[in-house]
C-alpha cells in the first residue's frame, strides 16, 4: 500500500477480525474462546464428578490418572479446536465437543446427554 493510501474501513475491520482466505484466523477465534469460556466451571464440574483422563503413563506403561489442571484442559481444548478449524467439522473427546458451524468455531463441555 503507498504511502498516503487509507485503508477503508470495512477492508480494517476484516484485518482487525483477523480473516484469512474468507474465514476468520484461528488466532483471533481461539482468543475469543480463551477469553469468555468459564475454564474453571469445567475444573469445578471435573472435581465435583471425579472426572478423571488419562494423563500419562509411568515407566511400565500403566496409565497415569488424575483430574487435569486447567493449563491441561486448555491445552486439550485448543488441540480440539483447531482439528475443528482445520476441518471444519466436529470433534469431541473427554467431555469436550468443538465444531465449525456456519463460520464459526464453538466449544461446549457437556455432563450427560442422552439420545434414542
Amino acid at each position: 500500500m503507498s504511502e498516503g493510501t487509507k485503508i477503508q474501513w470495512s477492508d480494517q475491520k476484516l484485518i482487525d477480525e483477523g480473516y484469512k482466505e474468507g474465514k476468520k484466523s484461528f488466532d483471533f477465534l481461539i482468543k475469543e474462546i480463551h477469553d469468555n469460556f468459564n475454564w474453571e466451571n469445567v475444573h469445578t464440574a471435573m472435581h465435583a464428578t471425579n472426572w478423571v483422563w488419562v494423563i500419562g503413563y509411568d515407566e511400565f506403561g500403566k496409565e497415569n490418572k488424575g483430574i487435569p489442571d486447567i493449563p491441561t484442559i486448555k491445552n486439550n481444548a485448543y488441540a480440539l479446536l483447531k482439528r475443528a478449524y482445520d476441518r471444519e467439522t466436529q470433534v469431541s473427546t473427554g467431555g469436550f465437543s468443538a465444531g465449525w458451524d456456519n463460520g464459526e468455531l464453538y466449544l461446549t463441555f457437556t455432563l450427560e446427554q442422552f439420545s434414542v
